[in-house]
């Protein structure tokens, strides 16, 4: 009996090993919903903590746009800076373990939506004009409505 080298399997354990995590990585823990959406499984405690930053991201558009009305730009400023990429940065510990759930493009689109809330508070510092300001906040919201309109958050 021809014996196999050891080198060998632990290559082709590590090989296996990181084509289960890429899979996982791009692909996510998903499935087709009964409504034609895409969802994401997730455990309790991981979608209260997904819905808890997105209603944060929804308080930080209300929160633009109330202190625009009122011409304030450092409090919309604030409220746009607070859902940048630092709340990424604040929740990463926490995230880690949920980023393997989800499907690469919804990594993108929340990475994406985080990265636009920083531009319409780097916008808001240098005082642009509230069209300007309107048209990056209408991009970042039609992140959402794709976001919402193509996944669901499922047990």
């Amino acid at each position: 009996m021809k014996k196999i080298p050891l080198g060998l399997i632990s290559l082709v354990l590590w090989a296996v090993s990181v084509s289960v995590l890429l899979y996982f990585f791009f692909s996510g823990n998903v499935s087709e919903s009964i409504d034609g959406r895409v969802a994401i499984h997730l455990n309790p405690q991981e979608k209260n903590l997904v819905l808890t930053e997105m209603r944060g991201l929804l308080a930080s558009v209300n929160g633009i746009v109330s202190a625009l009305a009122e011409d304030d730009y450092k409090k919309a400023e604030l409220a746009a800076s607070a859902s940048g990429m630092e709340m990424v940065k604040k929740l990463e510990d926490e995230e880690k373990t949920i980023l393997l759930k989800l499907p690469i493009e919804f990594k993108q689109l929340g990475f994406g939506t985080h990265d636009q809330f920083d531009k319409i508070a780097e916008d808001l510092r240098q005082k642009k004009d509230t069209k300007i300001i309107l048209k990056e906040l209408d991009k970042l919201t039609q992140n959402c409505v794709r976001c919402h309109a193509t996944y669901k958050i499922a047990f």
